[in-house]
Formats: C-alpha cells, structure tokens, sequence
C-alpha cells in the first residue's frame, strides 16, 4: 500500500468513525486549558486571537461550533490587518485540527482522545474568553 492509498483510508477511517458514535454531552473538559499562543506563528499583535481559539478548542463541542471558532480566528486576524496569515491559519486549522486526529491540538483538547465531537451549549463567538490572559494557563512550546 503507497502513501496515497495509506492516507485515504485514514481519511475515510476518520470520517466513517465519526458517524457510528452517537455525540457525547458536554461535561467541562478533564484538562486545564492551556495556550501555546499561535503554535507556528509568532503571536505578536494576533495573540489575543489564538489564545481565544485555544480556549474554544480546548472546550470541543460540535463540527458546527468548530467550523465558527475557525472562521473567529480568521476574522479575528484578518481584522488586526493580517489577511493572508488569516488565510493560511484558517486553512491549516480546519485540516489539521479535526477532533478525531490523536494531536495535542485537535478539537477538544481539554478531553482525552478519541472524544471527537459533541454538542454543546451555544458559545457567544464575540466572547469566547474575555480573559486571554489567565494566569497560569498558558505554557510554551
């Protein structure tokens, strides 16, 4: 089996997965929230920005909830005058941050893996974490 093929059944593992388990409630996540900033990026004036899609990722809910955090972020970033960062994080966030995907960054990191996604309460996307800055819950990498 080459690469190609390999990739391809995960893809289709991951998405065929995700629709034989039935969404879990929401319960607060089993981990403190912790941010990495903008993981590859330099944060610089966009910090506030990631730290607040760290927050919604860390809490996990559904893939509509995931797609608004994305779209957050982007608009977020574009909105500090970065559209083409804006651009490429979005792109980068919505392929690698699938909540099936065994990384430290997925969509609901605050839960063990495989959580995957779930719904949960209506999220207030202009007020995610009024508080980017708290102490004790940012690390770096």
């Amino acid at each position: 089996m080459n690469l190609i093929q390999t990739i391809r059944w995960v893809v289709v593992a991951s998405l065929l997965s995700s629709c034989s388990f039935p969404p879990k409630p929401q319960t607060l996540p089993e981990r403190d929230f912790v941010s990495d900033g903008c993981s590859l990026w330099p944060d610089g004036d966009i910090a506030d920005c990631c730290v607040r899609h760290d927050y919604l990722y860390w809490q996990g809910g559904s893939p509509a909830e995931r797609k608004r955090a994305d779209q957050s972020l982007r608009r977020c970033v574009t909105e500090k005058g970065h559209p083409l960062e804006a651009w490429t994080m979005y792109v980068g966030v919505r392929l690698g941050g699938h909540g099936w995907l065994p990384t430290p960054f997925r969509w609901g990191f605050g839960y063990d893996w495989p959580r995957g996604y779930f719904e949960s309460a209506p999220i207030d996307m202009e007020n995610e974490h009024p508080d980017a800055n708290l102490p004790g819950k940012r690390h770096e990498p």
